[in-house]
């Protein structure tokens, strides 16, 4: 950032507004008044907070371009480079991802825009980190396979934008709807190095307490990282007492916070928000068990009187079920003063392709109705003239209450109406999703009142009715660190701590199969668009409901095959045969088999085998030597670039030399030449192979075989004892892949050397099996010690899991998946880079007008 720009400036290149005295604070400190121009060309502190602002004030841009704003910083000390370099936007419900997607899209655009018009002042670094964001970011994290590769990239800048379950799986070590390989890079990459912001707390149930608790570990001396991670939470109603937990304890003085200043208040662009009205009144319809059966259709008669054409009503329900019921009894009643075309249905039981109408429609302009669940409480940037929302929680009230007359032009005419519930008791399922006491503090609050806007609201109090919720503890964490899964191929079921417990979902894709005829290996992996959350309640009455054993599938990764399913576990992926039904088009997720999905087709890759490296069968022929140069040099730039220690740098240069000695088995070596395809050299060592992959290319008895398993053994067998980080080097070439991490114990199927049953085996690799020399390497011939596999120390000292446990406790979890992810992101782009060269030299016409991204 040049020294003459003002922080009021970059905003307004930004967003085309002018920013409110809070988003001034909140960019450059505490001392920023807009009063005073020099205060605005300052940067604050990034550290964790509180933002307690009103529905309608732009909290979004706040956040983003106060972290652009910082980004843009010069390398002079305690400017932005200080900020995290990744920028992690975690949202209750995916209908809100996109929303923020195409806002973030806008900004940078913009800020490039103004910046080559001379309008704002941009360093050249400046404008690199814009150009990069531009052309990878924002990355969406909503399940499905994911055409970016922002986790190669660590040293550059990202916006990464999910829902809580996308991204808290993977600050758990346990990423939804993603290769369980990758798990640890993102573990790593999440907890490292980032700004977390946690928008709209008020829906994020169990996910809260877990994002405080995280920032709790993330802050542990002993746990230190590479580089700060800290926590913005955003709410329009936060509840201060839900942050305070046994790993997070409230500061002496309070939390720290960013709120409106009484003089804030009556500044223009806030003063029409504040003082804008919003009449409420209780409607005559009530639900209880008397109305229910024909609730829909009263409903959608009293939306169709109350609507005045040209106008938008926003109707929230409290259930999915319910909004698809109005939503069809409405579609009914369609006639000459209502379009059944301007009629949208939105909640978060929709595939991404299938909302995309529905979502447009919400943001349009003019005549329109929308039948909603809470997926609009929160984040959606829409004014309605009417309002009509059944009752719920104070906190989901207000959320609900400030999409209508949101900027305050609507003062004559908004309006809104609230519908009561009326259950028998707290066992009542008219209550859910919430409980019956939370209703009743709903009903106390907004009975009385006549306006409902902000500043009639101001002076409201409603206490939360305290709930008991899992805590994941720092035990907890450690044991996520391991990610190999159980005998039955099961893992640590994390889903208590990612959402409340009638919250968790699972995520359904379908596809057409004939009557006899299954998904096999190469079944092509979902795409994001094809994926639909259900509730796992909701998924288990589907499957419960269909002939055994069920047309549902899941991916095995212990088989390398899709197996069907008899029960439903949180945060899985299950593909469904379509003629099962279960999902409408228009309606979303309904559970009937009448509903019936239409496929979609994908071209995306199948899932990643357990003794597949994708890279490896590459169809070119390259040297071990070569390959290992490559990555060593990937290495070095990588390292450089985020100015890593001393120690941690020789560290992972030896581990870079090190990482793939395992290729030089005989037996990899022989797997690689199984095909048509033959190299020049003809007893040389090769990394990649020419020959398309074949499952059957590696010996039966070899099946699985772990070369990076086998490189770390070698390299124990091989380095002296007294090496420096002579373990955290064995544990960085075993992980390279995310197959060989904590454990070593062998596969189901293996079955060892059958000359031999009491030889020593796992993941292909047999105890005593003898490497050649490798060059620049292994100098000469090593044999593998597999007893490190067995529990206990023994002759060769402590266990491989003693080692690896030790490691994790030492360095902390999150240190170490770092440095794991460091090694892996260099070979990926040495990979990476040599796919290319060898395209550029089969094709050079197709990429002489081309430059590579691949190295910044």
């Amino acid at each position: 950032m040049s020294d003459g720009a003002q922080f009021d400036a970059f905003f307004r290149a930004a967003t085309g507004n002018e920013p409110y005295r809070y988003q001034c604070r909140l960019a450059c400190g505490p001392a920023a008044d807009l009063g005073v121009p020099e205060s605005l060309k300052s940067h604050a502190i990034c550290e964790s907070q509180l933002i307690n602002i009103p529905t309608g004030l732009g909290k979004t841009a706040a956040v983003v371009v106060a972290w652009l704003w910082n980004r843009m910083g010069e390398t002079t000390p305690g400017l932005g480079k200080e900020w995290p370099r990744r920028l992690v936007y975690c949202l209750p419900m995916r209908t809100l991802v996109e929303q923020t997607r195409d806002e973030v899209n806008k900004w940078i655009e913009n800020l490039l825009k103004a910046a080559a018009m001379g309008q704002i002042s941009l360093s050249n670094g400046a404008i690199d980190e814009l150009r990069w964001l531009k052309e990878h970011s924002p990355v969406i994290l909503m399940g499905g396979e994911e055409s970016t590769d922002w986790d190669v990239y660590p040293e550059r800048p990202a916006i990464l934008i999910g829902t809580q379950d996308m991204l808290l799986s993977r600050a758990l070590n346990r990423g939804y709807g993603m290769s369980r390989y990758r798990w640890p890079m993102h573990f790593g990459l999440l907890n490292n190095d980032c700004l977390w912001v946690m928008d709209e707390t008020q829906l994020m149930g169990v996910g809260l307490e877990t994002s405080a608790q995280m920032d709790g570990f993330r802050h542990f001396v002993e746990w230190s990282n590479g580089g700060s991670c800290p926590t913005w939470w955003m709410s329009a109603t936060l509840d201060e007492s839900r942050f305070a937990t046994v790993d997070h304890k409230e500061p002496q003085n309070g939390w720290k916070k960013i709120e409106l200043e009484a003089a804030e208040r009556a500044t223009p662009g806030v003063s029409e928000r504040f003082e804008s009205k919003k009449p409420a009144e209780q409607g005559s319809l009530i639900l209880n068990s008397e109305t229910k059966k024909g609730y829909a259709a009263e409903l959608a008669k009293l939306i169709a009187a109350k609507h005045r054409a040209g106008t938008m009503t926003l109707v929230v329900v409290n259930r999915v079920t319910r909004a698809r019921e109005v939503y069809a009894a409405l579609k009914k009643l369609c006639g000459s003063s209502i379009n059944p075309e301007r009629i949208a249905l939105i909640h978060s039981r929709f595939r991404p392709m299938d909302r995309a109408r529905h979502t447009q429609l919400l943001f349009a302009e003019g005549d329109r109705i929308v039948i909603a669940t809470q997926a609009v409480e929160a984040g959606v940037d829409v004014s309605a003239r009417l309002l009509i929302t059944e009752l719920a929680p104070w906190s989901s009230l207000v959320q609900r209450i400030g999409r209508c007359n949101r900027r305050g032009e609507l003062n004559q005419a908004a309006e809104v109406l609230w519908i009561d519930i009326q259950a028998k008791d707290e066992k009542d399922e008219l209550v859910l999703p919430y409980a019956a006491e939370e209703l009743k503090k709903g009903r106390e609050a907004i009975q009385g009142l006549q306006d409902v806007g902000p500043q009639s609201l101001s002076g409201v109090r409603v206490s939360e009715t305290p709930v008991i919720r899992p805590v994941i503890r720092r035990r907890d964490l450690l044991d996520l660190f391991d990610t190999t899964p159980d005998i039955c191929g099961q893992d640590i079921d994390i889903s208590r701590y990612i959402r409340d417990g009638e919250d968790n979902d699972v995520q359904f894709f379908w596809r057409a199969f004939s009557e006899n005829s299954e998904p096999t290996n190469a079944e092509p992996a979902p795409c994001r668009e094809e994926l639909c959350r259900v509730s796992i309640g909701d998924a288990q009455k589907f499957l419960n409901k269909q002939a055994r054993p069920a047309r549902v599938w899941e991916w095995n990764s212990l088989e390398d095959c899709w197996q069907k399913v008899d029960r439903i576990r949180p945060g899985a992926v299950y593909l469904v045969d379509a003629s099962l039904g279960g999902y409408d088009d228009d309606l979303g997720w309904t559970g009937e088999p009448k509903s019936k999905p239409t496929p979609r087709s994908t071209e995306t890759g199948q899932g990643e085998f357990h003794d597949q490296d994708q890279n490896t069968f590459a169809r070119y022929w390259l040297s071990l030597e070569e390959h290992t140069n490559n990555v060593v040099r990937a290495m070095v730039r990588l390292a450089e670039a985020l100015q890593t220690g001393a120690l941690d740098r020789a560290t992972l240069g030896v581990a870079a030399l090190w990482h793939d000695v395992g290729k030089a088995h005989p037996e990899f070596q022989k797997a690689l030449r199984c095909g048509p395809c033959q190299p020049d050299d003809r007893e040389g060592l090769y990394a990649k192979s020419e020959n398309p992959y074949n499952p059957k290319a590696m010996a039966k008895e070899r099946r699985g075989f772990r070369h990076e398993l086998a490189s770390a053994l070698a390299w124990l067998s091989a380095a002296p004892v007294n090496a420096n980080e002579r373990d955290l080097i064995a544990f960085l070439i075993a992980a390279h892949h995310g197959k060989v991490r904590l454990s070593i114990r062998s596969l189901p199927e293996e079955k060892g050397d059958p000359a031999n049953p009491e030889r020593l085996f796992a993941r292909g690799v047999w105890d005593r099996d003898i490497l050649p020399s490798v060059p620049g390497a292994m100098n000469q011939k090593t044999e593998i010690d597999l007893r490190l596999m067995q529990m206990g120390d023994g002759e060769k000292g402590p266990s491989w899991l003693a080692k690896t446990t030790e490691l994790r406790d030492r360095l902390g979890p999150m240190r170490l998946a770092y440095l794991e992810m460091l090694l892996r992101a260099a070979d990926m782009r040495a990979s990476s880079q040599e796919a290319r060269e060898f395209a550029e030299q089969a094709a050079p016409s197709a990429y002489q007008n081309q430059t590579s991204t691949l190295e910044p």
